[in-house]
């Protein structure tokens, strides 16, 4: 409850109606403010009036909050997760569910797993090559230590330098620091899949992973720090070539990223 108090101070805030503390207490001041509100019922219990404006600002932002009565129900549950997010990131969630992610395939990367698979990229560890990276990259398992090369199968080198490329221009490299892009955890490696037996894509050299340690594997689009507003560049940059995110397709693992298709 303290979190929906806080968020409907911000609110009353913005409407210049409230200058106490954002501190999730539905004190005096924070109810002669919803008391200003058009719709607010100042005989209904605290609680029906806090949910009340929720509602309200809900649908103010176009939010489906379904009727305005002052009840928790699981529409206004949702509603209130969009409008805290538009609150903090001052932009609608972005799609999330796999269907709502077009992904071009502009060099016709194959489905991961098929016979395709296997005669478009041969034998895992095979036609790898070292190439250069547009910016510096420290490794994330020792910041320590840095590197501006890595080994990646050939048929995926250019393209990688494409992104990496346009990745820097967008951000340049004072954000590309400050928001980790630079903290990579690896391309080639000839393993299986965590907690699995099959050969990772890894193996390929068609497979990075980038800050590992804010992205654990089982972690979704909740704690992932690239599920965040401002990597939505760094993605676009990725997806415009064709690469596959498993976080934006499946919702974990967002560290990493592929330069092959999902099964549908």
């Amino acid at each position: 409850m303290r979190k929906r108090i806080k968020i409907v101070q911000q609110l009353l805030q913005k409407k210049g109606l409230y200058d106490g503390n954002i501190d999730g207490i539905a004190g005096p001041i924070t109810m002669r403010a919803l008391a200003g509100i058009d719709g607010i019922n100042s005989s209904l219990p605290k609680t029906r009036q806090i949910t009340t404006y929720i509602q309200i600002a809900a649908n103010e932002r176009n939010i489906d909050v379904g009727p305005i009565d002052g009840l928790w129900g699981p529409k206004t549950s949702a509603a209130f997760n969009e409008l805290t997010y538009q609150l903090k990131y001052g932009t609608p969630q972005p799609p999330w569910r796999p269907d709502e992610i077009v992904i071009a395939n502009p060099h016709q990367w194959p489905v991961q797993r098929t016979a395709e698979f296997n005669s478009f990229f041969g034998e895992r560890g095979s036609q790898l090559i070292l190439i250069d990276l547009p910016y510096e990259m420290k490794l994330s398992w020792d910041l320590r230590t840095k590197t501006r090369r890595t080994r990646c199968h050939a048929r995926v080198a250019d393209s990688l330098q494409r992104v990496l490329q346009k990745v820097k221009e967008i951000y340049g490299e004072d954000n590309i620091s400050s928001l980790h892009l630079d903290h990579f955890g690896g391309c080639y490696d000839d393993r299986p899949i965590r907690n699995g037996s099959l050969p990772s894509m890894h193996s390929w050299g068609i497979a990075l992973d980038f800050d590992p340690t804010r992205n654990e594997l089982n972690w979704g689009r909740d704690r992932a720090a690239l599920a965040h507003p401002d990597y939505y560049d760094w993605w676009n940059c990725w997806e415009e070539e064709g690469w596959i995110s498993l976080g934006r397709k499946r919702n974990f693992d967002w560290m990493h990223v592929q330069a092959a298709r999902l099964p549908e």
